[in-house]
């Protein structure tokens, strides 16, 4: 009995090596202080060191844990502290051939007046060996649990191939509808761990209203959604292979992307174009002062080739600066690794509003591209592209139409047919159960109303998450109904 003790404080002792811990309480927390540059920049990596860590998402997940902040790298203080894991691996480690028991025993020596028991001082190799196995087990789920909260992570599978109704279907079955988008892109998608004006930590944005509204159409049921964090690599790769469902991330609709990954773009709901933002300090009033600038972009977006497209059309010369599509130009910049980054006037305002010194950045007046944005689906399944396309013009439609979240019910049973049309009383079968346009999409007569019900039109989506009395503080502009001078405009629902 004494051996399996030991046995078992054995493998404890590993598994906390393993996690970079020891089992005493004050070693395996560590204490560090916020480090910045000669700059006065935040420097993570002298942090990351004082704490162990080697893979930087580690570290941040473990510091917004610790803060409960997900913009603690903005609102941190010089003399601040932090208290976290650490990752400092112990000098000592376990030989192929066993462990020591009284070495293990030195951590916690007996009392003067009692003799140490004679025991065997060395576990059975076998047994080591089942300790072992038990350890590699432990760290395929810390493997798992890494790739379910890291999108980098993330290995792209085979193509996923639906027919019509297939991902329908699967939907079904599953009980919910699986959505990728961004989890730090202010004002379109965010996931808060914690939040500090009363509401709920969770997912918000606009981007994040728009993929609820597909889960409403289904399911009658906003909270029938799960969302999965993508970067600029994966939001393509986990459309390709099915992992998600649809994906709703401020993403241009491009010919390439279209044909190359087999996607279907649904309509778009936001009319964005390319921008720069630089420090103010610089003086610049335009893009085309900028001679020799370090650029920073992502590799793989249509914001490297705009830039290259804008410079190269000037005949400016710049320094690019490519950056991973894991990581973030923002960050870059912030660490003056850049002069100036370019990507959507949306993503930009977002950015901006959340610097700790938003008054210190000024965004350019150049519009360099056309960034139609909105959601995408894999090409296949055209029932699926139907509910979604019909699910945004639903959006669009109610605006138009002047129905609101709070006062749809005042629209049940009007005389009007296309208002009949849109809440579900009119031109569908044969009978009184079928007498609805929701029947040809395989959907109940009142998903349109319980969408606006739940998510409100496109107009209640823009003001909540990016108008002109949020942070972002966006203008209507091209994204107005085309009964007001902009884009927005759907096909008749009939």
């Amino acid at each position: 009995m004494i051996k399996i003790f030991f046995a078992m404080v054995t493998m404890f002792w590993i598994l906390g090596m393993s996690q970079g811990y020891v089992l005493q309480g004050s070693q395996d927390m560590i204490e560090i202080e916020a480090q910045f540059t000669i700059r006065n920049r935040l420097d993570i990596s002298a942090m990351m060191k004082l704490a162990g860590y080697t893979e930087r998402g580690d570290f941040l997940y473990e510091m917004e844990k610790a803060t409960g902040d997900r913009d603690w790298d903005r609102n941190v203080e010089k003399g601040q502290t932090f208290v976290i894991p650490s990752m400092h691996k112990p000098e000592r480690q376990f030989n192929e051939d066993g462990i020591n028991y009284r070495e293990m025993m030195s951590l916690n020596p007996p009392p003067d007046n009692e003799t140490e028991p004679e025991i065997n001082s060395i576990i059975a190799k076998d047994e080591l060996d089942a300790l072992k196995k038990e350890l590699e087990r432990l760290k395929e789920i810390e493997k798992k649990h890494k790739q379910k909260h890291m999108g980098d992570m993330y290995q792209v599978g085979e193509e996923y191939k639906p027919k019509f109704g297939d991902t329908v279907k699967r939907i079904q079955a599953r009980g919910y509808v699986v959505c990728g988008t961004y989890d730090d892109t202010p004002g379109f998608s965010e996931n808060f761990l914690k939040r500090h004006d009363g509401k709920p930590a969770g997912w918000y944005g606009f981007d994040v209203d728009i993929c609820r509204a597909f889960a409403v159409a289904l399911f009658l049921d906003k909270t029938k959604i799960k969302f999965i964090p993508i970067n600029g690599r994966t939001r393509f790769e986990r459309l390709f292979d099915g992992s998600i469902d649809i994906l709703s991330g401020t993403t241009t609709w491009t010919f390439s992307r279209d044909i190359d990954w087999r996607i279907d773009f649904l309509p778009t709901v936001f009319y964005d174009g390319q921008g720069f933002i630089v420090r103010k300090n610089l003086g610049v009033k335009s893009a085309k002062d900028m001679m020799n600038a370090r650029v920073c972009f992502n590799t793989g977006s249509t914001a490297a080739q705009n830039i290259r497209d804008f410079f190269d059309k000037w005949q400016i010369n710049f320094i690019p600066v490519a950056v991973p599509p894991t990581d973030s130009p923002k960050l870059y910049y912030l660490d003056n690794d850049c002069d100036m980054y370019g990507t959507d006037m949306s993503a930009l305002a977002g950015h901006k509003a959340r610097f700790q010194f938003p008054e210190r950045h000024v965004i350019l007046p150049e519009i360099i591209s056309k960034e139609p944005l909105g959601p995408a689906v894999k090409y296949g399944d055209q029932l699926w592209t139907d509910i979604g396309r019909w699910t945004v013009n639903v959006l669009f439609l109610a605006e138009e139409l002047g129905i609101t979240s709070k006062n749809i019910d005042d629209y049940m049973e009007n005389i009007d047919p296309v208002i009949q049309r849109f809440v579900g009383e009119r031109n569908g079968g044969d009978t009184p159960e079928t007498n609805n346009l929701g029947v040809k999409l395989g959907l109940a007569a009142n998903w349109s109303v319980e969408i606006i019900r739940q998510i409100g039109n496109y107009e209640e989506i823009y003001e909540r998450h990016v108008g002109p009395s949020t942070d972002l503080g966006l203008k209507r502009g091209y994204n107005k109904l085309y009964t007001e001078g902009g884009l927005l405009y759907a096909p008749p629902l009939k």
